[in-house]
């Protein structure tokens, strides 16, 4: 069979490839595989040097039982026990006195008094004589007429109402938004609304985050719905955000001293109000 590959194109030679192989293949395997059908000797067999020696059975050691001790049992024998009955007269004898008057004449009263009795020794009746002197008896106290008194200890005086803060008024300028929301939150104020008023310098606050002078009157609007512990976190802030404006700091830490004696902190006020006398 012979290929002319001249005249074939580079997609058809693969093709051609495959066909002379499926052509080729086969005739191989058969003449590859005409040895394996005759009689194939048999397989090598190596030998061992050292022959096998199986294990040598062991046998267990054996125990000598140990030797049975018979117990022995001892009978005693007992003796005949024959009882001895003695009578009971034997043993005790009873002797009876009579009773006679004089041994009850012999007992003598601790009381002025004698005892009667008949001729058989019980006594019958008792006669007791009266002391020839008064019983003392022990007299109470003699009073003087003079009553002690008690004093009770005077209750601590109730400690003095705050005095009226007058917080001091807003001299920086405000954006149009803030200084309307300022407004509305002094005629709310004036007119009794705090919660009202309170809830238009939040919204001024949401606009100017930073301003301490919003930050202070909200903490006015704290103090007047008594609410110390809020109004002085407020104050603080707001003279932290003061920076160089004195006037803020000295009015903020003189709320903070306001409320601390709203909370009933004495030392804390004084401390608050001497730091705001430095400014």
């Amino acid at each position: 069979m012979i290929l002319n590959y001249s005249n074939l194109t580079l997609a058809q030679r693969p093709m051609k490839n495959i066909a002379l192989l499926s052509c080729c293949l086969p005739a191989l395997i058969a003449t590859g595989c005409t040895g394996l059908n005759g009689a194939q000797p048999p397989a090598p067999v190596y030998s061992h040097s050292r022959p096998y020696n199986p294990p040598v059975a062991v046998a267990p050691p054996v125990v000598a039982p140990k030797p049975k001790v018979d117990e022995v049992v001892q009978v005693q024998t007992i003796q005949d026990f024959t009882p001895v009955i003695e009578p009971i007269e034997k043993h005790t004898e009873i002797t009876e006195q009579p009773l006679t008057s004089s041994t009850s004449s012999s007992v003598s009263s601790p009381v002025d008094g004698a005892i009667h009795g008949s001729e058989s020794g019980i006594p019958k009746v008792i006669e007791v004589q009266a002391p020839s002197r008064p019983l003392l008896m022990p007299t109470p106290p003699a009073t003087t007429g003079i009553v002690p008194k008690f004093e009770l200890p005077t209750p601590p005086p109730p400690p003095a109402p705050p005095a009226e803060f007058k917080p001091a008024e807003s001299t920086s300028a405000m954006s149009p938004a803030v200084g309307a929301l300022l407004a509305t939150a002094d005629q709310h104020s004036k007119s009794g609304d705090i919660e009202s008023a309170a809830a238009a310098i939040e919204r001024a606050i949401r606009i100017e985050p930073r301003n301490g002078e919003l930050l202070y009157k909200l903490a006015v609007i704290r103090l007047k719905q008594s609410k110390p512990v809020l109004a002085e976190d407020l104050a603080k802030k707001s003279a932290l955000l003061a920076g160089k404006d004195n006037t803020l700091k000295k009015n903020s830490w003189l709320l903070i001293a306001h409320a601390k004696t709203m909370q009933g902190d004495s030392a804390g006020a004084a401390e608050a109000e001497a730091k705001a006398a430095g400014f």
